[in-house]
């Protein structure tokens, strides 16, 4: 997961300020929704810095066949690509491995949630699929499609986040998408966990270090609890 703590608020129109009147936490606000928007990035950071991954894919496609192991195609080096046509549409990754004389071309679209509407659906079953259409016939490989969603582990959950649009084979969980690149799947959600506690107390830090919001906790601590003011010490240093 991304951290909010040292990131920078985009400019934005001041919608956060609006809604809660206070300019100080729509900036706190702006930053949550920046983590929120790059922890997908994140993710792929997180995965690509454990798997080798291509960085010709050209050169790479005009060998019929692979040495033993997994490398990873990601997205701008698939869009870059001359030998496939991707038609703007390319894929978040391309896993080709090889085991036991056997090689074979796994198409995927990461995702970080796992719900989405029926239109978003149907879109991203459609790019992925004309995606592997046009270009099976160019890779000497066995091709198959997949939609990961990292943080859920049932399938069945996917599928139906999909809206069923998908085939619930093609629905990966995030542990199976780790086992495909032969990386270790809890790891990165430890990783992920730590930086989750990490914005927990950023987040309630700078709340307290806004005297509006300050002073509403405390109203709410001395009305739903036995404390006194006295009792009530807030430590923002």
């Amino acid at each position: 997961m991304a951290k909010i703590r040292g990131r920078i608020p985009k400019e934005s129109s001041g919608g956060y300020a609006r809604i809660f009147g206070n300019e100080a936490l729509g900036e706190l606000m702006s930053k949550v929704h920046g983590t929120s928007v790059s922890a997908g990035s994140e993710l792929e950071r997180l995965i690509t810095e454990r798997v080798e991954t291509i960085d010709d894919l050209d050169a790479f496609l005009r060998k019929d066949i692979m040495p033993d192991g997994v490398l990873l195609g990601k997205k701008k080096e698939i869009k870059k690509c001359i030998e496939l046509n991707a038609q703007g549409s390319e894929p978040d990754f391309m896993i080709f491995k090889r085991r036991e004389g056997h090689q074979r071309c796994h198409i995927v679209e990461l995702k970080d949630g796992h719900i989405f509407d029926t239109k978003k659906a149907d879109s991203e079953r459609e790019a992925l699929h004309n995606f592997a259409k046009r270009n099976a016939g160019r890779l000497p490989y066995r091709v198959s499609t997949h939609f990961c969603a990292f943080n859920q582990d049932d399938p069945e959950v996917i599928w139906k986040g999909f809206k069923q649009r998908i085939d619930i084979k093609e629905a990966m969980t995030g542990r199976e998408f780790c086992d495909l690149l032969e990386i270790n799947y809890d790891e990165i959600v430890e990783i992920r966990k730590q930086d989750a506690e990490d914005n927990i107390r950023y987040f309630l830090e700078e709340l307290l270090c806004i005297s509006e919001t300050e002073s509403i906790i405390e109203d709410i601590l001395l009305s739903e609890s036995h404390l006194t003011e006295e009792q009530i010490v807030f430590k923002t240093d």
